[in-house]
């Protein structure tokens, strides 16, 4: 009786340590992403196609980091919400016509709500 406790443990902890690695690896993996993109561009391009590429990727990574990690839900939260503001200045940066805007900040702002009712509740 006592090997098959420890046995339903070993394996209930295992899943709970392999979600821990991966949430922590998505974090540090953004987190350089982001970096990188400070690096890579000057900081007269900093609003450029080219280095909102780096930080909306890195801050997207960290966010689901987050999420998968057990920390606070107004951390991830507020990283959400960075990653969707970022997100914005980067569709304000493509130029798209009006209507590809237009549905564009919908649905970032729809996945955002969603995101953070789900998190909130």
């Amino acid at each position: 009786m006592q090997k098959k406790t420890n046995k339903n443990m070993h394996k209930k902890g295992g899943r709970s340590m392999g979600l821990q690695i991966l949430g922590w690896s998505m974090v540090v993996i953004g987190a350089v992403i982001a970096i990188w993109g400070f690096y890579e561009f000057p900081a007269s391009e900093w609003f450029g196609i080219g280095f909102l590429n780096y930080v909306v990727s890195g801050m997207v990574l960290i966010a689901g980091g987050l999420a998968l990690l057990k920390v606070s839900a107004l951390m991830t939260v507020a990283a959400i919400i960075i990653a969707s503001l970022l997100l914005a200045v980067y569709i304000w940066n493509m130029q798209l016509d009006f209507f590809s805007a237009l549905l564009s900040y919908v649905l970032t702002a729809a996945l955002t709500t969603w995101l953070v009712s789900l998190l909130l509740r």
